[in-house]
């Protein structure tokens, strides 16, 4: 069961509370979902869990984190084929790392996460003071609730390397909120995170959707993982010790079939033996939850004359924007060279073809509808999809690109706005290349490392790699990461931990000054923190 259908209330009740909590009139409240009712029944403290869990959502969106992670890497870009996708140069910017304080996606960043910020505070507050005498369930509750603010927190320190942090029980807003950065920032959520352990709900008794432990786990393996691009002191120990902590679990296991991870109701998976997923966010096709559009699967980038189920169920009239594309240089240097695309798995999945027309992964070359007709583009051309696609093509070919649909649309649709697939966050593959990565980095354990990636490619159909020293490994394992983990929002985070963030790519010849690894601060954030939010270097 989906965590949403538990929360079906939580728009009354959380909407009661607060208006509960900021009334001064002392009146009974003819309603039985009272605040001191909601923290006395676990099995309705879900709800205050409603909103940050809600806000998971929308990190998702391309124009997003998830869009700030792709769209700045070697593996994902928007071409602007002639107007489409100008947008006011913002994903040009993106691509070739050139924001301003004032970029669209930048303030939307920085603003998503900060509700998910609030929304975390005020479910603590709800929580009730900590105490000694708190039972169990109420602890798991606020340790939930805090590792939900913490990862809200690693999101923005991971994009600007600032968060901003207020007491959950400080309701003074005229006091600016302290500000969080450097070593402090990292080791106040390492802090936090590690406090959590004890507490926080374990995946044995989670429901599914609700982060757990090995949530928790894994934030601190990530930003351990991360330690020295974060404050110049590695800390790929401490990380291995979260990831053996998860592997030993035995709560996961390399998905059987790759594409089912991310497939329609890919709920169903959650705790099954080849579960890989650690963290979610939870969607549903049957909900408006307001951000209709902005999921990232098949609208941005299937062609415009693209027929999926049948054009009864998808139109083709303004159903798909022909948008996001691989760039040359990810299909060459990842694919081609990276892996055999006739015998690896992650590259496409052909059996989806027969109900949807075409496959899941990677489409490249010419399109078909269900009835085998080859699909043609608005000029009457054949629909070809190349591998060569620059950011700005000389030409306005449609075209231009191979595109991806790794989590497949649902065949007939309630809303073809909407997606019921649930967006994987993080997953049991990218703690075994971690703990690759780690081992390489911190014991020069090239054996150690090799093994590990040569059993993720024995899973996935791929040839086995080799790797003499920790160069060379290190190399072979982003190129790992690339092909295990493409379009799921972790490319930016590696390329930086890699050192190739900067450099030329497909579209872009020249290196970016140092200063690009971090986004700007939002103008508009300055502006109105009373001076204690500044801008990063280099804006």
């Amino acid at each position: 069961m989906k965590i949403k259908i538990r929360l079906s209330l939580l728009g009354m009740m959380i909407t009661l509370i607060l208006f509960v909590l900021s009334c001064t009139i002392k009146e009974e409240i003819p309603d039985k979902y009272t605040q001191s009712v909601l923290t006395s029944d676990p099995n309705l403290l879900i709800n205050f869990l409603s909103p940050p869990l809600a806000q998971l959502r929308t990190l998702w969106w391309r124009q997003d984190f998830w869009g700030m992670q792709e769209a700045t890497s070697d593996e994902l870009f928007f071409p602007t084929r002639a107007t489409d996708w100008q947008d006011g140069f913002v994903w040009q910017q993106d691509y070739l790392l050139t924001w301003s304080p004032t970029h669209r996606d930048v303030i939307g960043t920085w603003n998503s996460s900060n509700t998910g910020i609030s929304a975390s505070n005020t479910a603590l507050a709800n929580l009730k003071v900590e105490s000694a005498d708190d039972p169990g369930y109420i602890k798991a509750y606020r340790g939930q609730a805090k590792f939900l603010r913490t990862f809200y927190e690693y999101c923005l320190y991971d994009l600007f390397r600032k968060f901003p942090y207020r007491d959950a029980f400080s309701t003074n807003f005229l006091i600016p909120a302290k500000i969080f950065e450097g070593e402090a920032g990292f080791y106040h959520m390492v802090t936090i995170a590690k406090e959590q352990l004890p507490f926080i709900t374990t995946r044995e008794d989670a429901y599914y959707g609700q982060p757990n432990k090995d949530a928790d786990l894994m934030l601190l393996a990530k930003l351990y993982l991360n330690k020295e691009i974060y404050t110049g002191i590695a800390g790929y120990d401490s990380c291995l010790i979260y990831l053996d902590e998860l592997i030993n679990s035995n709560h996961y296991g390399l998905a059987d079939n790759y594409f089912k991870m991310f497939d329609v109701n890919n709920d169903v998976r959650y705790k099954t033996a080849d579960d890989e997923a650690i963290f979610v966010a939870v969607n549903d096709d049957g909900d408006n939850y307001g951000n209709d559009d902005n999921v990232i699967w098949a609208r941005p980038t299937l062609h415009y004359n693209q027929e999926l189920s049948g054009h009864q169920y998808y139109p083709k009239q303004g159903t798909f924007w022909n948008g996001c594309a691989c760039p040359t240089g990810s299909i060459v240097d990842t694919w081609f060279a990276g892996t055999d695309i006739q015998k690896d798995v992650r590259w496409c999945d052909s059996s989806y073809i027969k109900t949807m027309s075409i496959p899941a992964g990677h489409l490249m070359g010419q399109q078909y509808d269900l009835n085998k007709t080859p699909t043609q583009d608005r000029g009457g051309k054949l629909l070809n999809f190349t591998v060569k696609c620059d950011l700005i093509p000389s030409d306005s070919i449609e075209m231009r690109g191979v595109r991806v649909m790794k989590y497949m649309v649902k065949a007939i649709p309630i809303n073809i706005h909407r997606t019921p697939n649930d967006f994987i966050i993080w997953r049991y593959a990218d703690v075994l290349l971690m703990k690759a990565e780690c081992l390489a980095r911190a014991n020069n354990d090239v054996a150690g490392a090799l093994t590990i990636v040569n059993e993720i490619r024995t899973k996935r159909n791929a040839p086995l790699i080799t790797a003499s020293s920790k160069s060379e490994i290190l190399d072979k394992i982003l190129i790992e990461r690339g092909l295990e983990l493409y379009w799921e929002g972790h490319r930016r985070q590696d390329m930086i931990r890699f050192g190739t963030f900067l450099l030329p790519k497909t579209s872009k010849p020249t290196t970016s000054d140092a200063t690009k690894i971090l986004l700007p601060i939002p103008a508009a954030a300055i502006s109105g923190s009373s001076g204690t939010l500044s801008q990063n270097p280099g804006y």
